[in-house]
């Protein structure tokens, strides 16, 4: 799950082929409801990914993290991968594409609770604590 202060989807252009439906609305989970686990693997199985809204997280927390993922996923590739590879946590990428969209995935695994944080989580924070 991504979880972002300004919502960038919404100013995303369609494709020339695409027109915009009901089904291409990106879906938004509202966490307070009772039925919101019913709706996110709804959104899973129909769009793939969602927005929460009401999760409890404060937003100065959120553009924080989101200063830090940019400036961690600016670093030259051979500083990000001083963080990996996932094994389940850390660095990782690899080409997509052969199905459906070509590109270049990246993804930085990392543990959110503190009492799970794994030997490996704490060892990849030290690598790149450069950023």
């Amino acid at each position: 799950m991504v979880v972002l202060s300004n919502p960038v989807l919404d100013h995303l252009p369609l494709t020339k082929n695409q027109k915009p439906t009901n089904s291409m609305s990106l879906p938004i989970i509202d966490l307070s409801m009772s039925d919101s686990n019913t709706m996110i693997l709804k959104a899973c199985e129909e769009f793939g990914f969602f927005r929460a809204i009401n999760h409890g997280i404060p937003k100065e927390l959120i553009s924080r993290l989101e200063e830090e993922t940019a400036k961690f996923f600016s670093l030259p590739l051979s500083e990000k991968e001083k963080a990996g590879p996932a094994k389940p946590f850390g660095y990782g990428n690899r080409r997509i594409g052969p199905n459906g969209d070509v590109g270049w995935l990246e993804y930085l695994l990392l543990q959110a609770h503190p009492q799970f944080i794994s030997q490996f989580s704490l060892h990849v924070s030290k690598k790149t604590s450069s950023f």
